[in-house]
């Protein structure tokens, strides 16, 4: 049986679409933002206060030397509608990798950790050509 619409973070979610959701194993219906993958059916909860929001992750694989690539950190967009923490109710990017407990950014300090990425890699870049250069 499916229960009146109820609306989770909906002052954050400017294009959205109805998503159904388990919350004390009822279904319902709830605003999910169109970043989100999450299947709330799936991952059911007993409060719905615990739904949150997250795209699908971009993985950063590394390779090594002898060996297949390796997960090194992956990232992808949430938003906890519920989160005590209000920068969280909006949707924030989100990078872990296996050691951390990951690193959250509002957009503009995405940008900026993605202008810095851009500059490690044309740095790995140089450092490579010289590797290859000598190695001739």
């Amino acid at each position: 049986m499916t229960h009146p619409v109820m609306l989770v973070g909906t002052d954050a979610i400017t294009a959205s679409r109805f998503a159904p959701a388990i919350v004390r194993g009822q279904q319902i219906m709830i605003q999910c933002p169109s970043f989100c993958t999450v299947d709330h059916v799936t991952d059911s909860t007993g409060h719905i206060e615990d739904i949150w929001h997250a795209s699908d992750s971009v993985d950063l694989n590394v390779p090594r030397l002898g060996r297949q690539p390796e997960l090194m950190a992956f990232a992808k967009i949430q938003l906890d509608g519920y989160s005590s923490d209000p920068a969280k109710r909006t949707p924030f990017i989100n990078v872990e990798d296996s050691s951390a407990d990951g690193f959250d950014m509002a957009p503009a300090q995405a940008l900026v950790y993605a202008d810095n990425l851009e500059a490690f890699a044309a740095r790995i870049r140089a450092m490579a050509r010289t590797a290859a250069a000598v190695a001739r």
